[in-house]
């Protein structure tokens, strides 16, 4: 039996500077009620959207910013987000803070997917036209359950859209420091552990990112069943063209010895095109789905720690499929000021527009 068409075979994406243009032109009405959501963090990219979409859409403009909170923060990352709230507050008129804890104070069990989760089901998406998710300054934990529950509400928005901006480097230089063990996402555990799953032939596809080799090899130990077979995931191509080259040198022994990855089953994946690594999951998933059919089937199960475009990829490819998606939850983050969006230009932002009026009336 044939798969359908994937879901977002056709998406609609602006990069390479027509996203602000975009925006602009789609929120020119004041008839469309806009939500956006985005973080209150430390990260720099945090205000770049909202300070956009002020002051070049028309439309009505309510704002929900996600606090997350964590046991470790350092003083200098929290006075980074105290910055960026000041602006928020300045800029914003209709303005909500919602403060997510990470981590339970009592127990340190992770919580803030869950969290995420419940604000979601409590909004009253008929109340807007339009939900715009900034990732930007939102970590994976928040956003993969935060899109799930808005594209599973029964009430859900007309339009969802995603926003990111692009900068890999920026990514790299924000270093999370790792909680003890890894866990499956919230939202996102799909079949792993079912027994149902237990003969399945398990793919892992772990994002290979600087810097995260202890972050990998707890995941890579956490993982019941072991897999069957890894196939990182390369950025190829990327802004930095020697990129893959210094994570094959930096990944070499997990490569090598650890994981034993055939050389042929390395992914690579656009730095820049998460639609690029959505349809290379896909793709293999349906691969190994003819292969493994007669034999207990197959299970993907992703670990995207990367860049937050990038991620963005599998995240399309986990809702859609329903793969697991395991990572290890940050306790922290390092961050070295002067990392800023500087060099920010339109450029940058990139959209993605998961549902909406851009498919209706479409076969």
């Amino acid at each position: 039996m044939s798969r359908p068409r994937p879901r977002w075979e056709r998406c609609v994406m602006h990069r390479d500077g027509a996203t602000p243009p975009f925006l602009a032109e789609w929120f020119s009405s004041p008839s469309r009620r806009v939500l956006l959501i985005g973080g209150a963090g430390f990260d720099p990219r945090s205000t770049v959207v909202a300070k956009l979409l002020s002051e070049r859409s028309k439309a009505s403009l309510s704002t929900l910013l996600l606090r997350e909170h964590r046991p470790l923060s350092p003083t200098g990352l929290m006075q980074g987000a105290e910055e960026n709230i000041k602006f928020f507050k300045d800029k914003l008129t209709d303005l909500d803070i919602r403060d997510v804890q990470i981590f339970s104070p009592n127990d340190m069990a992770l919580t803030g997917g869950r969290q995420v989760a419940e604000i979601a089901r409590g909004i009253q998406w008929e109340d807007y036209t339009d939900v715009v998710i900034d990732c930007s300054a939102l970590s994976r934990g928040i956003v993969f359950p935060l899109v799930k529950s808005v594209l599973d509400h029964p009430h859900s928005p007309r339009n969802l859209h995603l926003l990111v901006i692009d900068q890999a480097s920026l990514d790299d230089g924000i270093i999370a420091e790792p909680a003890e063990r890894a866990t499956t996402m919230h939202g996102f555990k799909g079949r792993l552990g079912l027994e149902s799953s237990q003969q399945a032939a398990v793919l892992w596809l772990p994002q290979l990112v600087t810097g995260q080799q202890a972050t990998l090899a707890k995941i890579f130990s956490g993982l019941e069943p072991k897999p069957h077979d890894i196939c990182p995931i390369l950025p190829f191509p990327s802004q930095d063209l020697r990129k893959p080259e210094k994570l094959i040198t930096e990944f070499r022994n997990e490569l090598e010895s650890t994981w034993q990855v055939d050389p042929r089953n390395v992914i690579f994946a656009s730095e820049a095109n998460p639609l690029d690594l959505y349809r290379s999951i896909l793709r293999i998933d349906d691969e190994r789905g003819e292969v493994f059919r007669e034999t207990g089937g197959s299970l993907v199960v992703l670990s995207p720690i990367g860049s937050k475009l990038l991620s963005l990829g599998a995240l399309m490819a986990s809702i859609e499929r329903d793969f697991p998606v395991v990572y290890v939850e940050a306790l922290t983050y390092k961050f070295t000021p002067g990392l800023e969006v500087q060099s920010f230009s339109d450029k940058k932002l990139v959209h993605l527009w998961l549902k909406g009026e851009a498919y209706e009336n479409t076969h």
